[in-house]
């Protein structure tokens, strides 16, 4: 592949990673999140991360990417013509959407166990509407730790 080629991917990515930034701009405007710095919230003694705008920018970004090399017109340029072995823009970017989507089912698996674990803790116990309302606003281990004290 020639310099100039890889190059101008180079280029095309970058614009198109502009582009999704842009898209993340614009959803940072249509929330009620506004343009607010990442930071993580106190909630009843529950941590929440929020993303803030910087967070909505680079996803888009990511995504835009993801998208570009997934169905753009380079999607099947060999980025290493006259190797032994090649790599697509395609191939790259189907690797990245795996690697997210694989870690997310990864985590929400996670999740599940021990949603389920504290909800079997949560039912055993004596009802309170105080420890309802901080597991309403907990991570999936932070409301296993609050039913563990029940």
């Amino acid at each position: 592949m020639s310099l100039w080629l890889i190059l101008k991917i180079l280029l095309v990515t970058g614009s198109v990673g502009v582009a999704g930034a842009i898209g993340g701009v614009v959803n940072a405007l249509l929330t009620d999140n506004g343009f607010v710095w990442p930071y993580v919230e106190q909630v009843n003694g529950i941590r929440i991360t929020r993303p803030g705008f910087i967070g909505n920018i680079f996803i888009s970004a990511v995504a835009a990417v993801i998208s570009w090399g997934l169905y753009g017109p380079f999607a099947q340029a060999n980025l290493f013509e006259g190797q032994a072995w090649s790599l697509t823009p395609s191939t790259f970017a189907g690797a990245i959407l795996v690697g997210t989507a694989g870690a997310k089912w990864l985590t929400n698996e996670v999740d599940k166990r021990l949603l389920k674990v504290a909800a079997i803790k949560a039912a055993k116990a004596h009802s309170s509407p105080e420890v309802a309302e901080l597991m309403l606003w907990a991570s999936p281990s932070e409301t296993l730790n609050i039913t563990k004290k029940l």
